[in-house]
């Protein structure tokens, strides 16, 4: 049934847009987390309190719907929480400007939607911005599309629940309380949730590239536990790229890497089909 929900949920996704009022993350961060300012300051527990309570919510219904009408209630609660958990609309709608930016070379506009897309364009050089654009943008495929599969299929609703709440809480305190990120223990708990299936994405992104020189870095990426999964990814995508489309042709690179994260998806999805299809994945 995991295989089932997750294929149709990927199938609607790319024909109906969820609304950005209606993803998960909006929706928690409009209605959750500014209702617990009290536990901002609460450390790891407080933390643990915040993330924990969607999650309780999801169980409790889904073992209210469990066998109602032949479990199709069920079914339907997997695909509305995979497409609430999916997407990131309006990250995608700054990135089909930027591309628009970047085809009529419009330098302004391209640092304006470069900026959308949480990468500060007056740090950066052209190429140079080109490239921090692109990784964002892996980043942000693997944080909305990965991550989401991955927990979806390792861990069932509940632990995908658990995973975007952590995701949404990070962006969260990031946007409104920076200073006491270190205090809250979500950037302890975020590491370790992306811990796994960030190396599984850069093992990924090794074999589909053409580039072979990507997998040795994807390889030590599993021995390395001080650099953040950001850095290690946009090392694995730059060698796994460089090789096929230069960073100063900018909407070629661009588009090339997030082809490349796609293929990325396709390849994993295949895995997990061959899986539930041995009877491995259930």
């Amino acid at each position: 049934m995991a295989l089932i929900s997750l294929l149709l949920a990927l199938l609607i996704e790319r024909v109906v847009h969820l609304s950005a009022k209606l993803q998960l993350d909006n929706v928690l961060q409009r209605y959750l987390f500014p209702l617990l300012p009290s536990f901002i300051n609460g450390g790891l527990l407080g933390t643990l309190v915040i993330i924990a309570l969607p999650a309780i919510l999801m169980y409790s219904l889904l073992d209210a719907l469990a066998g109602l009408y032949y479990g199709i209630f069920t079914i339907i609660t997997w695909l509305l929480l995979l497409l609430m958990s999916f997407g990131g609309s309006d990250y995608r709608r700054d990135y089909r400007q930027y591309l628009k930016a970047l085809s009529r070379n419009d330098l302004e506009a391209k640092g304006m939607y470069a900026n959308c897309l949480d990468v500060n364009s007056e740090r950066f050089c052209a190429t140079l911005l080109t490239q921090a654009v692109a990784q964002q943008l892996v980043w942000l495929n693997y944080r909305f599309y990965f991550a989401v599969i991955f927990y979806f299929v390792v861990a069932g609703p509940i632990g995908l629940t658990l995973y975007v709440v952590v995701r949404s809480y990070h962006k969260y305190i990031v946007q409104h309380h920076r200073k006491r990120l270190k205090r809250t223990g979500i950037h302890r708990i975020m590491r370790i949730v992306d811990w796994l299936p960030a190396r599984l994405t850069m093992l990924g992104f090794a074999l589909v590239a053409e580039e072979q020189a990507a997998l040795p870095q994807s390889l030590r990426s599993w021995r390395d536990l001080s650099t953040p999964e950001f850095d290690l990814l946009g090392k694995v995508v730059y060698l796994a790229s460089k090789a096929n489309v230069e960073t100063d042709q900018c909407y070629d690179y661009t588009c090339y890497l997030v082809q490349l994260a796609k293929r990325n998806i396709t390849f994993f999805v295949t895995i997990i089909s061959l899986l539930t299809i041995n009877g491995t994945i259930i």
